[in-house]
């Protein structure tokens, strides 16, 4: 199914911002190489980082309304460069943007006359598991797209 793509007129269905040609040709001018592979794994890659972004903070326009996903009527080449370094990420290793953490197995009894816990290492919410993809935020972040100050981890940001 071929992607429906957003260009800031709130396009009906949309599920990407940019093609597949266009992850492509970012990812030869960023790291030296295209995606391989078939186009319909790659198009999978590219809305699973769409719905990744759409869960991100993004900057409220002065009505309080968030930019996502319109923008204002033109989508910013920050958000494009983002949602294609998501789909790299997502494309190399699947399921990278939406972790499955089993919080149900996240210790193990190991003593039973006095009550002991272990507990395992590795990630124990869904938050901590996912990837931060900082080189994607960063484009964000630049640009002036995400909202500051929400408290939590902060990065450095690059201008």
């Amino acid at each position: 199914m071929a992607l429906t793509i957003e260009d800031g007129t709130g396009v009906d269905g949309a599920d990407s911002f940019i093609t597949v040609t266009e992850c492509s040709d970012f990812a030869t001018a960023y790291f030296g190489h295209s995606l391989t592979g078939i186009n319909a794994t790659k198009e999978a890659a590219l809305r699973r980082a769409f719905a990744r972004m759409a869960v991100l903070p993004w900057a409220l326009d002065d009505e309080g309304n968030s930019l996502w996903p319109t923008f204002g009527g033109t989508i910013p080449q920050a958000v494009k460069n983002a949602q294609s370094v998501f789909a790299r990420v997502e494309f190399q290793n699947e399921g990278a943007l939406a972790p499955v953490v089993d919080q149900a197995n996240a210790k193990v009894l190991s003593a039973v006359g006095s009550i002991q816990w272990t507990v395992k290492p590795g990630p124990t919410t869904v938050d901590a598991a996912r990837k931060t993809v900082l080189m994607a935020e960063d484009f964000l972040n630049a640009a002036g797209l995400l909202q500051k100050d929400l408290g939590g981890v902060a990065f450095l940001e690059r201008a």
